[in-house]
């Protein structure tokens, strides 16, 4: 079958992402990264400035970066060049931010769409919780999750780094009455839904998972997974 390009924001590969997504990375799949090419000093050099909005990912090496989503796209637009040059029959972006400039010959799936009109469909009033993997990008997320008749309620943890921290998040989500909480990054695994889930007592939406799922129904297969959902 044709291979589908996943490109994400860091280093490829990411494992993590795609073990999470489908329980293995499939033969199908090749990953390519916004960063493969850089060096250390060019990826600081992306760092977020004060005004821009950051994007947290992860380098081959298993280190967490934050960077400029203003200044990413160019790099992305080449990890989309370079899967596209490939063969690739589609692509994903492995991040759940908005990309509307990002283009290609084939069509995209963006995370972030399928993942807000999933949850709107869910919880269209109540009171939603949203973890998110940096404090910056609170005020983006308020905006992206308002609907008029439902409460945002924000927490930040680092889907690389602050896995110790969630348990305590869903215990505060839990007393400011949630219905629903979204991991919104690709970053988060099954095991941190788990986590959630747990200790709030409240269902969890997982991005990764959820996107997994689609694609798994675009091309019909049916992908063996170790890990229960």
């Amino acid at each position: 079958m044709a291979t589908i390009g996943f490109l994400t924001i860091g280093q490829s590969p990411r494992p993590d992402i795609l073990d999470s997504m489908f329980g293995a990375s499939p033969a199908w799949a090749r990953q390519y990264g916004a960063l493969d090419e850089l060096n250390r000093a060019e990826i600081a050099a992306l760092e977020p400035a004060a005004g821009e909005h950051p994007l947290v990912t992860r380098l081959r090496s298993g280190e967490e970066v934050t960077v400029a989503k203003e200044r990413l796209l160019p790099y992305l637009h080449r990890a989309a060049d370079d899967a596209v040059r490939a063969g690739a029959a589609f692509l994903v972006v492995l991040c759940t931010g908005t990309f509307s400039n990002l283009h290609a010959p084939v069509p995209i799936l963006y995370p972030d769409r399928i993942l807000v009109n999933t949850v709107n469909a869910l919880l269209p009033e109540g009171t939603l919780g949203v973890v998110m993997p940096h404090p910056g990008q609170y005020e983006a997320m308020q905006r992206k999750w308002a609907l008029p008749g439902r409460r945002f309620v924000g927490a930040s943890a680092s889907p690389y780094t602050g896995q110790a921290e969630l348990a305590s998040i869903a215990g505060t989500l839990a007393e400011e009455g949630v219905d629903l909480i979204v991991l919104d990054c690709m970053g988060f695994t099954r095991a941190m839904k788990r986590i959630m889930a747990e200790a709030s007592g409240r269902p969890v939406v997982l991005a990764n998972r959820l996107v997994g799922r689609l694609i798994e129904e675009l091309i019909d297969a049916e992908i063996s997974s170790p890990v229960t959902a």
